[in-house]
């Protein structure tokens, strides 16, 4: 057998077996818990922002309107914000649709300008800007 097919067949064994999958900042367990707005709360360490960021989902709201409550709050050298957004049934599912597929090259509209990003930092930053869905404060 020549470099490339072994190579090629390692490559392919690793793709079924799921040990190559795309980066997102959630673990799998997290998204998991997200797919079903399910409480769940976990926390990490960001180094290219040199922030601690800390990922809740509180469940859906009490008013049962379905919306699911996920708070991301990030503290760095600029200070601490906290983000708390509701996320509708629909929206609720595309995030965590963008969660499975992180890494695919996405267009979103952000108050009315196309913006193309990962999926999963795209659909986010749409519902970051928005204020229907999330708000942020500085605490």
């Amino acid at each position: 057998m020549n470099k490339f097919t072994i190579v090629s067949s390692i490559i392919l064994c690793l793709a079924v077996s799921g040990a190559v999958q795309a980066k997102s900042k959630y673990t799998q367990e997290f998204i998991k818990y997200f797919s079903v707005c399910r409480p769940y709360t976990e926390a990490k360490y960001n180094v290219a922002y040199n922030s601690h960021d800390t990922y809740t989902i509180k469940g859906y709201a009490p008013d049962g309107s379905g919306r699911c409550i996920y708070v991301e709050t990030n503290e760095w050298q600029r200070g601490k914000y906290v983000t708390t957004c509701l996320f509708s049934p629909k929206e609720h599912q595309e995030y965590f649709r963008a969660m499975l597929n992180p890494d695919v090259k996405t267009s979103v509209l952000i108050k009315g300008m196309a913006f193309v990003d990962a999926h999963e930092n795209a659909v986010y930053l749409k519902y970051y800007n928005n204020p229907k869905v999330c708000r942020t404060e500085r605490k």
